[in-house]
């Protein structure tokens, strides 16, 4: 009886001592998930701008916490506009609903919308080329060639973790890094 007592006390003291670490290593769970859609979107994009010998490109939403693969097919300025005006009118709830069927075909088409996990946000966003579009609304492209406009996207978890996913324009190389 008393062995089996210290082996009961020996398997909670070391699920005490494992349980911090389990649960840390599920906080950053949502995060990693998300950085790695970034990464996945990224060589999406890249990959069908070079099957379709068109451009392609990614909206980050920081306000819906979306990333939105659209196909750029000969748009000028103004079709990107309209095409921001009628995506801003959608909530991000109603555009996860309908990436099944995305937006009728034009100069620009809606490909494919992900949002971030649940508890995690677009926290920064910079580049040297691309431009807000709107009130926290990016516009990166992709071009033919294979290459893109450098940007780095910071992730951050409701626990104030965050991750920073990299973008090389020549090489296409997405690199992320965990603070």
């Amino acid at each position: 009886m008393l062995e089996l007592l210290l082996v009961v006390a020996i398997m909670l003291i070391a699920a005490g001592l494992s349980i911090p670490s389990f649960m840390r290593s599920y906080r950053g769970a949502a995060l990693r998930t998300s950085a790695r859609a970034v990464v996945m979107s990224h060589r999406y994009a890249r990959a069908m701008a070079v099957l379709k010998q068109t451009d392609v490109a990614i909206l980050f939403d920081s306000k819906k916490n979306t990333m939105e693969i659209v196909s750029v097919t000969s748009a000028s300025e103004d079709d990107r506009n309209m095409f921001l005006d009628a995506r801003d009118g959608q909530t991000g709830v109603q555009q996860v609903d309908d990436q099944a069927a995305p937006a009728a075909a034009g100069p620009v088409s809606t490909e494919q919308v992900r949002a971030l996990e649940q508890g995690v946000r677009i926290g920064r966003f910079e580049s040297p080329k691309v431009v807000r579009e709107k009130d926290g609304l990016y516009w990166v492209r992709y071009y033919s060639s294979g290459m893109c406009d450098e940007y780095s996207v910071e992730l951050v978890d409701e626990y104030n973790k965050s991750a920073t996913v990299k973008v090389d324009s020549i090489s296409g190389k997405a690199k992320v890094e965990y603070d």
